[in-house]
């Protein structure tokens, strides 16, 4: 498909600067507007347009905290049309691309494809199947186990945890995902206590490094966040209790910050969702060190990118990126941590502006972003997977 947009003004989020002129879109990726042969003109007059937004750590299957424990007796067809419909619902929301870290039953990588053939409209997605655990560590809640569902896995050892990534690699994921501490969800834990050994860690990244698959690392912890970036990790999901140390390991090594801030910020959130007392106490406790962190990394120049970890993905991404202006970041730095940064992260390019044969996942704006804050949260358009959606 073949689109011409003009009028728009484009908003580069690296220099804040918006300017004028026609932008043309071919199969998805921008082109020169005289190579096009029949396109769609599309009329932008009045509307910022920018790269869409990005939630790099979704679970869009998720009932978390799921105080009823639905998930746990419920077929991978429900949570697979769950999932379909919030992925689907977040192109409403200026959401653009999803990072799945942790889902089960190959829902995502299901959905990535059906989205990428165009059988359904939803965002660009990057998959990681199931994350890997150890016995006991982050994300069990035993002695509950889901009868049909399996998003995470448990493995011990170094050899039983290259066996998993060789598993998720077969299965086609893009990403591995690895639950390195402690966090808010399981009960017996901290949010900084290290659940895997070096020698785990060493041997899941060696079989991910060899075949070029990037792995994510949940993990609150400072001295095991510095071994992970040491080690090649790409990214640290949540950092709650990240130092000036841990923050110029990732910066060194190019492992980027994927902070989640609302899962320590958004009480209200933590109130409303029925979340356990265990969760909401230590979340409460945790969050200053949390915005601390987010600080160090922002001072050391770690690169950063959205992600809520929470559903609705569309609403719940809006929240995030308000709470981290709360939380120490500049509107434009967030801004283009939730648009560029999460395409950067992501493979696909770190470019702020059209540049030819990038790809193209636009949304169109009544606003200016920086100055009319709300325009961001209901998008005139969302141009993404090569279709366009007109929302008014």
């Amino acid at each position: 498909m073949e689109y011409l947009f003009k009028g728009g003004s484009f908003l580069d989020t690296t220099s804040g600067e918006l300017f004028s002129g026609e932008i043309a879109v071919s199969d998805g990726r921008f082109a020169e507007s005289s190579h096009l042969k029949a396109p769609a003109i599309i009329d932008a007059s009045g509307l910022t347009v920018m790269f869409g937004l990005w939630d790099c750590h979704s679970h869009p299957g998720s009932l978390m905290y799921d105080p009823k424990n639905e998930g746990y007796f419920e077929s991978p067809a429900k949570r697979t049309i769950r999932a379909g419909e919030n992925l689907m619902d977040a192109l409403k929301h200026g959401v653009t691309g999803t990072r799945t870290v942790s889902e089960a039953n190959e829902i995502d990588l299901e959905w990535q494809k059906a989205f990428a053939l165009g059988l359904f409209h939803g965002p660009v997605m990057r998959s990681g199947g199931p994350g890997l655990r150890v016995t006991g560590g982050h994300g069990t809640t035993y002695p509950k186990r889901a009868l049909e569902l399996e998003w995470e896995w448990a493995a011990d050892g170094p050899d039983e945890m290259r066996k998993a990534a060789r598993r998720l690699i077969e299965m086609g994921v893009d990403w591995i995902k690895l639950m390195l501490t402690g966090g808010l969800y399981s009960e017996h834990e901290t949010v900084e206590d290290s659940q895997f050994t070096f020698e785990e860690i060493d041997a899941i990244l060696e079989i991910a490094h060899n075949k070029s698959i990037p792995v994510a690392a949940h993990c609150g912890g400072a001295r095991i966040a510095e071994y992970f970036a040491n080690k090649g990790g790409r990214s640290i999901e949540h950092g709650y209790a990240l130092d000036e140390r841990a923050a110029a390991a990732m910066a060194k090594n190019g492992t980027w910050f994927v902070p989640t801030i609302g899962v320590t910020h958004d009480w209200e959130m933590m109130e409303r969702d029925g979340w356990p007392e265990h969760a909401r106490s230590r979340a409460q406790e945790s969050a200053k060190r949390h915005a601390d962190s987010l600080k160090a990394c922002i001072e050391a120049g770690v690169r950063i990118a959205t992600g809520a970890d929470l559903n609705p993905i569309g609403p719940r991404l809006q929240a995030e990126i308000r709470m981290l202006e709360r939380a120490g970041m500049d509107r434009l730095s967030v801004l283009h941590a939730a648009s560029v940064g999460g395409r950067e992260l992501n493979g696909l390019g770190a470019e702020s502006r059209p540049t030819n044969g990038a790809s193209a996942d636009l949304i169109f704006l009544a606003g200016n972003p920086l100055l009319e804050k709300d325009s961001l949260e209901s998008p005139q358009m969302v141009l993404t997977n090569e279709r366009l959606l007109t929302l008014v």
